[in-house]
């Protein structure tokens, strides 16, 4: 009697949660279905800016690319430079918020602002965390996916409790295992539930719960915790107010780069960033052998540009355990940790949430409101 109680109030728990939730949850996993495949797409946009090969003309050099930056934005000392290793590979540059593709030989500009499709991906990225919140209201949006997301493990924590057949045998667990054809519309979508529920209950346990570290100083604490160490807090960051003339041409620097690379089995690099202006008298260098900014296939290299010292080396074994820990959650929660393939099951179990809120939903409306309409008399 005591079993069937509980059950009883996980049931009801389960329902009106996932109700009010619903929405929400909704709208998370559809938009993560859309962000599915985002670096992927991106990338192959851009490469219809790839210009034919020139084999006697110079490749633009990355001081001209620096130069050209700060004749557009002057104001503007945070510049990113990003090469992709690929013959005619259009150059994306950044001064600030100020984006521009630029023609590998001559400089001139193939595209200012990051394109349609990027700026799509960024409006679903805005609707999946903040549910399109602007302004002053963004922590609004962004508490309202935090909580929902909670919500969302409850579900699948009670979900899987609600599942155990009342009578363990091979026939039930079959039952809820495997999908079998239904006449009725309601055991159909009621036998959805269940099976597509199971199966995605793991993947879509470790999505909801790596991304509570997004949300919630809680989290944070207890994932550092876990490895003995506090949450480290942000680094400094000077405002620099203009770039410092390098000593050393950051053409050299990026040779260096190259070098470095190759020195350390990373000649197969895809892509190689160059951020200046963080930090006075700094260049870091992003090396990726990965579209999807790994962080087992990437590292950072750091030069002083007064010196062209190498002034650290950073690779994700260079991190603290708990920092990788943390960088492995924040990879695990779109697939990218697994690559094309992590991503592809992380779409799909997007999906599968979608379909598990539409069943959730359906059932709950025919318990609360068909079912409670048609036993009225007359």
């Amino acid at each position: 009697m005591m079993a069937k109680t509980i059950k009883r109030c996980f049931f009801w728990a389960h329902l009106f949660t996932g109700v009010s939730a619903g929405a929400v949850i909704f709208c998370m996993a559809l938009s993560g279905v859309l962000l599915t495949y985002e670096r992927q797409i991106v990338e192959f946009s851009e490469m219809r800016y790839t210009v034919p090969v020139h084999r006697t003309a110079q490749r633009l050099d990355t001081d001209s690319v620096v130069a050209i930056m700060q004749t557009l934005h002057p104001d503007q000392p945070h510049i990113y430079v990003r090469w992709v290793n690929r013959d005619g590979a259009a150059i994306a540059a950044w001064a600030g918020p100020f984006s521009y593709l630029l023609h590998p030989y001559t400089g001139a500009i193939l595209r200012e602002g990051e394109g349609l499709i990027s700026e799509f991906f960024h409006a679903v990225t805005d609707f999946h965390r903040y549910v399109s919140f602007t302004g002053d209201y963004r922590v609004v949006g962004k508490n309202i996916t935090a909580y929902a997301n909670l919500v969302l493990v409850f579900l699948l924590i009670s979900g899987l409790y609600l599942w155990l057949p009342k009578r363990l045998s091979k026939r039930a667990v079959k039952h809820h295992l495997l999908l079998s054809k239904h006449a009725n519309l309601h055991q159909r979508r009621h036998q959805w539930h269940l099976v597509f529920g199971i199966w995605a209950l793991p993947g879509l346990l470790i999505i909801a719960l790596t991304a509570t570290i997004f949300h919630f100083d809680w989290a944070n604490r207890a994932l550092y915790g876990a490895f003995g160490e506090a949450v480290p807090p942000p680094p400094p960051r000077p405002t620099v107010q203009h770039l410092t003339p390098p000593a050393i041409p950051y053409e050299s620097l990026y040779a260096k780069a190259r070098e470095h690379a190759s020195a350390y089995h990373y000649n197969n690099w895809y892509s190689m960033w160059l951020e200046i202006g963080a930090y006075k008298d700094e260049a870091r260098f992003y090396i990726d052998q990965s579209i999807g900014h790994r962080q087992e296939l990437a590292y950072s290299l750091y030069f002083d540009t007064q010196t062209e010292a190498v002034s650290k080396v950073l690779r994700k074994e260079d991190w603290s355990p708990g920092g990788q820990a943390w960088g492995t959650a924040r990879f695990l929660h779109t697939g990218e940790y697994f690559g094309f393939i992590g991503q592809t099951l992380a779409g799909g179990l997007s999906l599968l949430a979608c379909i598990l809120v539409y069943t959730g939903i359906v059932l709950a409306w025919r318990r609360l409101i068909a079912k409670p309409k048609s036993n009225k008399p007359g």
